[in-house]
């Protein structure tokens, strides 16, 4: 399937993105959105565990848009490197929202992605479920995560050096069912070699949805 480059606003800002569109029988098709990691440590849209949850839901019907935080692959101005980063996961939102073919939407977020995406999905009714890569919860506050009724779902390796997996744990049990956490023994933070399992883990919580 083709990926269009994309371009669409945050604030003053122009992101760059890319999206696909699924050929569905019905006209509409679920959108993933998927968010990269940090973006001052050199994360990119084009990151191989966004390309490794693509590659598995692309196939299954998905619609898709990654696409590049602010001062990364062309996006204009400036990362924070905080929450306040969580305003261009909301301008992804009101892109996808706005092409009216695309629902319903489900947010991916990969480590640093998946703390301001998961900031920015509580308080947006529009993302109707999420899953969250490696949440590197020892290294910043997931405290926001707070009666989350959508379906949820983690996913992390057992030899991440970016997270304590009972930390994780200790999250995931003070959210509100539906949630799932599967824990891939010998993949690190980075999935070097894992990125299909990953993948397939993602893509078999978001295919249940549908």
């Amino acid at each position: 399937m083709t990926e269009e480059m994309i371009t669409f606003p945050s604030g003053d800002v122009m992101l760059t993105g890319g999206l696909t569109r699924s050929a569905g029988v019905s006209g509409t098709a679920p959108t993933v959105i998927i968010c990269h990691p940090h973006p001052q440590y050199g994360g990119s849209m084009y990151n191989n565990v966004v390309e490794g949850v693509m590659a598995d839901i692309i196939p299954k019907g998905f619609s898709t848009l990654r696409f590049n935080f602010r001062g990364i692959g062309g996006s204009g101005g400036s990362s924070t490197g905080t929450l306040e980063d969580g305003r261009d996961v909301g301008a992804a939102v009101d892109y996808v929202s706005s092409l009216k073919d695309f629902v319903p939407i489900y947010l991916v977020g990969y480590s640093y992605g998946a703390w301001v995406g998961l900031y920015h999905a509580m308080s947006d009714s529009r993302i109707a479920a999420w899953a969250a890569v490696s949440p590197p919860v020892s290294m910043f506050d997931f405290s926001y995560l707070e009666d989350v009724k959508v379906p949820k779902f983690f996913v992390a390796g057992d030899r991440d050096d970016f997270l304590n997996l009972d930390d994780l744990k200790k999250l995931v049990e003070k959210v509100d069912d539906p949630k799932e956490l599967v824990v891939i023994p010998g993949a690190d933070h980075f999935y070097g070699g894992y990125e299909a399992q990953m993948g397939s883990l993602v893509g078999g919580f978001l295919g249940n949805l549908t």
